[in-house]
């Protein structure tokens, strides 16, 4: 039985198999860092919120100096790590669409060279059977003494 044709590629279709899942990798840890901020982002503004009811109330009750200056400084704070949130928020999709084009590249790179692989083999086999049948024939002719 004739031996199973080989891929001389092969190394690099497994180097570009493994190329691509390091960039799934790297894609699917900036999608986790980007909901995280999202989330810290929406927990910030609800404490935000929260603050501001509780000021208000306390407005109403009647509320000293000290307080007052309290609640301003916390607020003033609040509303900088919220604008710092929304920055990173910003540079951090960025980020998914830059590693998702990257996985996009890696990954038609990936299927170019499968494509290749399978005409190749498709080629190499078809001249493994003209092969087989040319050397049947000529078995064949032998086999007859030469004659017809």
């Amino acid at each position: 039985m004739a031996k199973q044709p080989e891929f001389r590629l092969e190394q690099i279709l497994k180097y570009r198999k493994e190329v691509e899942r390091l960039h799934q990798l790297e894609l699917a840890a900036a999608k986790v860092q980007q909901e995280n901020t999202r989330a810290q982002l929406k927990s910030e503004k609800n404490a935000l919120d929260e603050l501001a009811k509780v000021y208000n109330q306390r407005q109403m009750e009647g509320i000293d100096a000290a307080e007052l200056q309290l609640y301003g400084n916390f607020s003033m704070r609040k509303k900088k790590e919220i604008r710092n949130l929304g920055e990173t928020l910003v540079g951090l999709e960025k980020v998914v669409k830059e590693k998702h084009e990257a996985l996009i590249t890696a990954a038609k790179e990936k299927k170019a060279l499968e494509v290749f692989k399978e005409k190749k083999m498709r080629d190499l086999k078809h001249d493994q059977l003209i092969k087989e049948r040319d050397f049947m024939d000529e078995i064949a002719v032998q086999s007859r003494g030469g004659k017809k």
